[in-house]
């Protein structure tokens, strides 16, 4: 079911202009842009949503680099996504794009939220070849392995069984990557080979993801900035 999303800034409305390059309806009374069409799906990103809850009266890409923990790289993408929509304006003050300014154009935003995109982006799924936009944890994977933890939190298995949740990060080059999948699928293969194992044993699952998670920061070797 479609339902709809609203979110305001902190903006004098006697100097918003209400006004939508994209032609969206906007409630002049308001000064609030109302948004219905395929636009609504670009600012559901999970991570644009932050930005703009944030946003205020405006901030730098250094700003909201810093409020969300992302690098400026990263930010600034996202917020010429979002410029791209006519729900901000991307104010280019100098050369150096850390202190370009994204400011709100009116005082709110509403738009549809159509079913699946606020969880959309919350994790990936890796695929065998590549990784759809939308890629999630599939929900019947992620139930499975959360009822395993309460049951095991309970003492279902015994005092024995194995357990893990690791939730990485670093820096890798390329070749680094490549060499971490590659290992990573040989130890799959040796330890999940399909209709073998010990039937005697306690079955497990594992899920693994491994996908890029940020840019590099700006002004950094190997940013092309």
């Amino acid at each position: 079911m479609t339902r709809w999303r609203e979110i305001t800034f902190s903006v004098d409305e006697s100097d918003s202009t209400g006004t939508d390059p994209h032609s969206a309806e906007t409630d002049h009374e308001n000064a609030k842009i109302v948004i219905e069409d395929e636009r609504a799906g670009v600012l559901a990103d999970p991570l644009r949503l932050r930005m703009l809850e944030i946003l205020g009266e405006g901030k730098t890409v250094t700003e909201i680099s810093e409020a969300l923990d992302v690098t400026d790289a990263r930010v600034l993408y996202h917020v010429r996504r979002l410029a791209e929509t006519g729900v901000v304006t991307l104010k280019d003050t100098g050369d150096d794009c850390r202190n370009w300014r994204c400011v709100p154009v009116a005082s709110a935003v509403r738009f549809r939220v159509d079913p699946g995109d606020e969880n959309r982006g919350d994790a990936a799924n890796l695929g065998k070849e590549a990784v759809s936009a939308d890629a999630a944890i599939p929900a019947d994977v992620a139930g499975q392995f959360n009822q395993a933890f309460r049951e095991s939190a309970e003492g279902m298995y015994g005092p024995s069984f194995q357990a893990s949740v690791n939730h990485n990060r670093a820096r890798l080059s390329e070749a680094q990557a490549a060499e971490f999948n590659r290992r990573l699928l040989a130890l799959i293969e040796e330890y999940f080979p399909p209709g073998k194992g010990d039937r005697s044993g306690i079955k497990y699952g594992f899920h693994g993801v491994l996908t890029p998670i940020d840019l590099h920061p700006l002004g950094e070797a190997g940013t092309g900035e």
